[in-house]
């Protein structure tokens, strides 16, 4: 973690109003051809939102309308998963758009889908329209409850950390826009986290135009207690990897229901750099960001 230093109340105000036009740029210009051309079996399911408003606002949603919809049971569409090269798209100009650009051209010209995972969209009383997580829909594997995300700190802070981020889709998902996702997707980067007393965690998460974005809390890289030497080699790590690492802490990056990371385990990084899986429910979750604990 690395600490910059004290903050001006100007530059406070300049990165809150960064935020805040990231926000009312996702409200502002979402135009619907540079949406992805609907594939034909686009299902409408209803689902319970989550509760809390601040998950909707990790997923940039604007305050009042996260305020309004949480907890709420909505209709969305469910886009489902596309392979690469199952639909042809009907024009080259529009189909350059689909995805935000990420689609295939065959030698004869012809444009393709690209590969694309099930998408949950909904659609305000405003007519625009919202990327949902993946892991909302009941039915995914992946739901897990969801991490403590209050601060406990007795005055406000703010600090730089690291993370490693997940794929693009995912990026989407949280409604960052298609070609910052694809930039970022999958790379190391800074984000800033805001401390509050008695105040949900925020992190930021800025794009290449400087704009901040907000992302899941959890997404901060996790300090876990690793098993002991038995349970660790009966999972397959090798003894000798077991052995120095049974029982430590260690730092791992891990975002919950992403397309990235196990459904139901962590990987850790031995002195080699070789990555290791361990299941989740054998491990002791000891808080949010790496402080150089271990290897990662």
């Amino acid at each position: 973690m690395r600490q910059p230093e004290a903050m001006s109340y100007i530059d406070r105000r300049r990165e809150d109003a960064a935020a805040e036009n990231a926000k009312k740029r996702a409200q502002t210009d979402r135009d619907p051809v540079q949406e992805p051309i609907r594939p034909p079996d686009v299902k409408v399911v209803r689902i319970e939102l989550p509760g809390e408003p601040y998950r909707l606002e990790e997923i940039n949603m604007p305050a009042d309308l996260a305020e309004q919809l949480a907890g709420q049971t909505v209709e969305v569409e469910v886009l489902p998963e596309e392979q690469a090269m199952t639909r042809k798209l009907p024009d080259r100009g529009q189909a350059a758009l689909a995805a935000g650009g990420s689609v295939l051209l065959a030698p004869d010209g012809a444009v393709w889908n690209d590969y694309h995972p099930t998408r949950l969209i909904y659609r305000d009383n405003q007519d625009r329209e919202w990327n949902l997580p993946r892991h909302w829909l009941p039915t995914h594997n992946s739901a897990e409850p969801v991490a403590e995300s209050a601060s406990r700190v007795f005055k406000e802070c703010r600090f730089i950390e690291t993370v490693h981020l997940p794929s693009r889709w995912d990026l989407e998902a949280v409604n960052i826009p298609p070609a910052e996702a694809g930039r970022a997707g999958g790379q190391a980067s800074e984000v800033s986290v805001h401390l509050k007393p008695n105040q949900r965690t925020q992190v930021f998460w800025r794009d290449s135009a400087g704009d901040a974005w907000r992302i899941p809390h959890d997404w901060r890289r996790r300090r876990i207690r690793l098993p002991g030497f038995d349970v660790l080699v009966a999972q397959g790590v090798p003894e000798d990897v077991a052995r120095s690492f049974g029982g430590t802490v260690v730092s791992v990056n891990y975002h919950p229901g992403s397309l990235c990371c196990l459904e139901n385990g962590y990987r850790f990084r031995d002195e080699h750099g070789r990555r290791c899986p361990v299941r989740k429910q054998d491990c002791l979750v000891l808080g949010f960001g790496s402080d150089g604990e271990g290897f990662a």
